[in-house]
């Protein structure tokens, strides 16, 4: 289990929120454990991956441009 910093927990809510109602859309005929793991699977894959970002970020070279 990942351990989350208090803001890290807030962005992590609000990805779970998001996924979960794009999987209840999607797959109506699931139980509520599916679409509670499957939405928490790509939570934390949304934040694993925005936590890369953020370490890349900080070690680019000082004259790095790109998107934020």
């Amino acid at each position: 289990m990942i351990r989350l910093s208090p803001s890290e927990q807030l962005v992590w809510d609000a990805f779970f929120v998001s996924v979960t109602a794009q999987v209840i859309q999607q797959t109506r005929d699931r139980g509520p454990e599916y679409i509670a793991e499957r939405a928490a699977e790509i939570a934390d894959e949304m934040l694993l991956e925005r936590r890369e970002r953020c370490a890349e970020r900080r070690h680019a070279p000082v004259d790095w441009v790109g998107p934020a």
